[in-house]
Order: C-alpha cells, then structure tokens, then sequence
C-alpha cells in the first residue's frame, strides 16, 4: 500500500496476483444484529498500557516503541493529540522467507513481522497481514478465472489476515472521495450493522459496517473490501479499525482494538 503526496492511498489492489475479480455488481449485505462477545458496553480509555490479549483464538499484543513513535510524530505533525491502537494482531513468526520472493501483504506492504505505519500530511494508516489466526479463521479470499472462490494463504500455509487502522482528520476525502464538510468518512458500499448493543468507544458510540468484496462503483476505495469495518469518532478525530473477513471473530476484533485505543499527546516544548 502507498500513500500519495495528497494524502489519499493509492490503488495498491494492482500489485495483487492477476486473478480476475468478481464482475458481479454490489453484493447487499443484509443488516444483521450482532451480539458481540467483546466487551460493547461503555468502555473507558486505558489508564495504562493495555496488556496482551486472546480474543477468539487471535492473540493481541501491545504495540512497539516504534509503532508508537510513529503515533507521537502524528501527533506533533497535527499539533493534537491523535488516537493510536493500543493492541496489534501477533505477528506469525518469520524464520525463512517465501521462497517465491519479497514477503508482501495483502497491498503490497511489508507483510512479514509487525505491522507497519504510514502517514501523510493529514493520515495514518497501520497495516498487517500475515498475524496469527486459528484454524477456519475467516480471512483474505481472491475469486479466480474460472469464478470459484478461494482463501488466500498466510507464511505458515494457514489463513491469510488482514488488519487495518486508519485515523485521520480529513478522512472523508480519503475514504469516501468528498471534500464536503460533514461528509462519511465510510466508503459508500459499506452497510452499517445493527448491534444487540451499542457499542462505546471511550464513551462514545461507535458504528459497526459490513464491506462486501466487490463493488461497481467509480474511483471505489479498495483497502476496506471484504472486512469488518468498526468507526468511531476520537476528539475530532476519525478512527476506523477492521479485519478482512465477514464473521463475529472480526467484529469483537475490531471492538477488541478499539477498546485499547489510546490518545498519544505531541511533547511538551
């Protein structure tokens, strides 16, 4: 995945194998009601560094010293306190790369070891494939030629994740391609899921979507096809956390790392 010079992630989905995607047209996804297993109720922000977690066989663990150094150098860059995951997927340990060449991820981001970081002017997106997964773990799939459907496979030959987390003051014209004011910062085949309970981030209500594989529309934005998408807005803020893979394991995911969110200031001068 690239991030352009104008603040807008590129279309990384071209770096992927030429397998044909589908030429369906959208797919509606029916609104269900989720009874999350994570924790949905009126959470509050950590008051200390989250500790490493299992949430539906994926582990959790807390982010690096440079991961968070990339969350500080955003916040001193907008002069605000930004939001910062304070959990990550566990990297699938690396001993010997594939033997079919660079270890990429699902956009062509470095996909072996920790997740990594990029930002621009106004954008700060975490990407991480190949993490830890149990068996049947819903994840990354690609429709063939021949228009059967597959998984894709991780480094160890198991399922293949895909984790994002992306914050941002002007996400909405990253996102959704509008610079109107107000403007979702969603993209627009995205479908919001109804919850047995309201889920809080830090108090605040946060919105849960399903984001169908494919989708017919113009200029559509790529990276959130296939996932749980959860959105929440952080002291102006947007934050949006998802994993790729439409099922209840990526949901409390989802609510799993919003919940160890934390706010990391700019230094004091």
């Amino acid at each position: 995945m690239r991030i352009g010079g104008d603040g807008g992630v590129g279309n990384a989905e071209r770096r992927r194998p030429p397998l044909r995607r589908s030429l369906h047209a959208l797919v509606v996804i029916a609104v269900v009601s989720f009874g999350l297993t994570a924790q949905a109720g009126a959470a509050r922000r950590p008051t200390s560094a989250p500790t490493a977690k299992v949430v539906d066989g994926v582990p959790l663990v807390p982010i690096s010293a440079s991961q968070r150094a990339q969350c500080q150098r955003f916040a001193e860059q907008l002069k605000r306190r930004v939001p910062c995951p304070g959990l990550v997927p566990a990297p699938i340990a690396v001993t010997t790369l594939p033997s079919s060449g660079p270890c990429l991820g699902v956009f062509g981001e470095d996909g072996c070891g920790p997740a990594v970081i990029q930002r621009s002017r106004s954008l700060l997106v975490m990407s991480q494939s190949n993490f830890q997964v149990p068996p049947g773990y819903a994840g990354v799939t690609l429709q063939q030629y021949s228009g059967a459907v597959v998984p894709m496979r991780s480094i160890s030959g198991g399922p293949l994740g895909h984790f994002v987390f992306m914050t941002g003051s002007d996400l909405q014209s990253v996102v959704a391609g509008t610079h109107r004011r107000g403007g979702s910062p969603v993209p627009a085949y995205c479908v919001p899921v109804q919850t047995s309970t309201a889920i809080r981030v830090s108090g605040v209500v946060a919105t849960l979507y399903q984001c169908p594989e494919t989708s017919s529309g113009p200029a559509t934005f790529q990276l959130y096809m296939g996932h749980e998408l959860l959105v929440w807005n952080d002291r102006g803020m947007t934050a949006e956390v998802s994993f790729h893979g439409l099922s209840q394991v990526n949901a409390d995911l989802d609510v799993a790392v919003a919940d160890a969110t934390v706010l990391v200031s700019p230094k004091a001068r």
